[in-house]
């Protein structure tokens, strides 16, 4: 019997480290079918690449574990307060140049020695910037700014900025949700995109209940792609019984120029203003406009001036990843 290489390897990749899994999490994390997982997991223990654990019907698979220790700083032991290691694997992730997803401890320790950093010295940098940015997150666990917001812009219509986490920060570059929400729209993995709107959820649900929006609104995208994180989002939060504000982008040459393909902020301005309507003719107070990742802002603050021509009182706005240099667009990279 033949088998994908492709199809192996994305089975041998759902093990992180030494964990121990079950069948129906490999099931869960690559979208295959049992029976096609139940065959190559046959095939990877006969190539001896797993081991198995136990007997039907409680059987766990554990990737085979080299003995090789890749770098010095990992050839021996280093120990951690408690709470330090639960910090880092609760919100430790990248993704290495081979598409490793480096996680909890064990993933910050080999991010470290594969730069050569020291490991303790980065760990005591890593906490000091957690512990700020949950001094700053409020009881949902998202970041409002809009005081910081108002500072930079003039003739701003938005009216509270609310984010979910920090898109980068320092040499640690990337913080989770920014890491994995890049990654997902980019590769367009089911199991990443899953994983990244999972983080983000419970946050805009939190948001949404204490805020009690009369409507959500979700920024329509210019590039096509088979899963967009935004429509996913939608599906998501239907069963909060919300109405969703019908925002079209229309382009009368069929054209639609991407916000990042232009290089000024006017021209961003004029291509929000001539591409994006709001086709809505129920009148609502209070809107939660949703976006990804936002470059120069101009999408936003015209889409929210078009909302208050239609005699909504509030919009405030949520992304899920935004950056405090604002010199620095983040959609550029995407």
């Amino acid at each position: 019997m033949g088998y994908k290489f492709s199809s192996l390897k994305s089975v041998l990749d759902t093990f992180e480290y030494d964990e121990k899994i079950w069948a129906s999490e490999i099931v869960n994390r690559i979208w295959k079918s049992r029976t096609i997982v139940h065959k190559y997991l046959k095939e990877l223990i006969k190539r001896w690449y797993i081991v198995k654990y136990g007997s039907p019907p409680y059987v766990k698979y554990q990737k085979k574990i080299s003995t090789k220790k890749t770098t010095k700083n990992l050839s021996e032991d280093i120990f951690i307060s408690y709470e330090d290691k639960r910090i880092l694997d609760e919100s430790f992730y990248k993704f290495s140049a081979s598409w490793k997803s480096l996680i909890w401890f064990e993933g910050f320790k080999i991010w470290c020695s594969e730069r050569g950093f020291d490991i303790k010295s980065k760990k005591n940098n890593y906490i000091k910037i957690y512990k700020y940015i949950k001094s700053i997150q409020d009881i949902c666990w998202n970041i409002n700014t809009t005081s910081t917001f108002w500072k930079w812009f003039k003739n701003v219509y938005l009216d509270n900025v609310y984010y979910a986490d920090l898109y980068t920060w320092m040499e640690f570059w990337r913080w989770k949700i920014a890491e994995t929400a890049f990654y997902s729209k980019i590769s367009q993995n089911k199991k990443l995109i899953e994983q990244t709107l999972n983080e983000i959820l419970y946050k805009i649900k939190c948001i949404i209940h204490l805020n009690k929006y009369d409507a959500i609104a979700i920024i329509p995208w210019s590039i096509y792609r088979k899963n967009q994180l935004l429509k996913i989002l939608k599906d998501k939060l239907k069963n909060l019984k919300l109405p969703f504000v019908n925002i079209i982008k229309y382009s009368p040459s069929w054209i639609i120029i991407p916000q990042k393909s232009l290089k000024t902020k006017k021209q961003r301005i004029e291509n929000a203003q001539n591409t994006i309507f709001v086709d809505n003719e129920k009148i609502y107070k209070k809107i939660l406009l949703i976006d990804d990742f936002v470059g120069s802002w101009a999408t936003l603050n015209k889409t929210t001036e078009k909302l208050k021509e239609k005699w909504v009182k509030q919009v405030d706005w949520y992304s899920f990843v935004w950056n405090l240099d604002l010199s620095y667009e983040i959609i550029n990279e995407i």
